[in-house]
């Protein structure tokens, strides 16, 4: 009897032991995860590394990589800009400890601790007209022969263009439902059908005559966004390029005639 008590004793320490090792690793992961960045998706406005083209999405698992008299202007999620100055290589996330000032306030903190030359920028006042315009309300074309992700803001309407080279009715698919839509004789768009309600993450396919899929069409809704500035990054981190290109290159214009960063 006391041989197997001491036995199913032995047992319970090695069952405690095992416990409490997983316990300590959780912890350490999840204290490592706090002391990570919490540093935003950036998008790159311009850039003097000929791969970093404007639009590029730099997330807190790529690395920036910038040489000794390169530079990359970046546009946060908040609609904050930074300038960066390399030589500089590595992480944005990882180049801000939890423990810094959120936005990019923190990380021009801890990137210049490093003694990394980065600082914030401003653009002109018109602050990208085309994005200011957004921001109230637009009409997003979508083009039922083109594969796309398109954002629809709280006060946007979406219109259907008339299809070039798809012939007789187009039907949009969704999931197991689907729509048939027509074009009135010279009509160039029509309006989205209302009882087509359009949900963060819809995905529709434009169906030639064949019941073959010609296009996919994913959908974002996006919700009121602080700024214009604001607005190009929630629309290109979302992947909705097409919209959000033409102010991004409005922004880069106003930063250049902006001049210096402001701090």
């Amino acid at each position: 009897m006391t041989g197997g008590r001491c036995c199913w004793e032995v047992a319970v320490d090695r069952t405690i032991i095992a416990r409490l090792f997983w316990v300590l690793l959780v912890v350490a992961v999840f204290a490592l995860a706090m002391g990570l960045a919490h540093a935003e998706d950036a998008v790159v406005i311009s850039s003097t590394v000929p791969e970093q083209v404007p639009g590029l999405i730099v997330n807190d698992t790529q690395v920036l990589s910038l040489p000794a008299g390169g530079s990359a202007s970046l546009l946060l999620r908040s609609g904050q800009m930074v300038r960066i100055r390399g030589p500089f290589e590595g992480k944005l996330a990882a180049a801000t400890p939890a423990s810094a000032a959120t936005g990019a306030t923190g990380l021009i903190e801890a990137l210049r601790g490093q003694g990394i030359d980065a600082s914030v920028i401003g653009a002109g006042r018109s602050a990208a007209p085309s994005a200011r315009q957004a921001m109230e309300g637009q009409s997003v074309a979508v083009d039922p022969e083109q594969s796309a992700i398109y954002c629809v803001g709280p006060t946007d309407t979406v219109w259907l263009s008339r299809p070039r080279t798809l012939k007789g009715p187009v039907r949009l698919r969704r999931a197991q439902s689907t729509r048939e839509v027509t074009w009135p004789s010279g009509a160039a768009k029509i309006e989205w059908p209302a009882d087509l309600m359009i949900e963060d993450g819809d995905r529709f396919e434009a169906l030639n005559g064949a019941s073959a899929p010609v296009t996919t069409m994913i959908f974002r809704r996006l919700d009121n966004t602080p700024s214009p500035a604001a607005w190009i990054a929630e629309n290109l981190l979302r992947g909705c390029r097409q919209q959000a290109e033409p102010a991004l290159r409005e922004l880069a214009h106003e930063i250049a005639d902006a001049g210096n960063p402001t701090h």
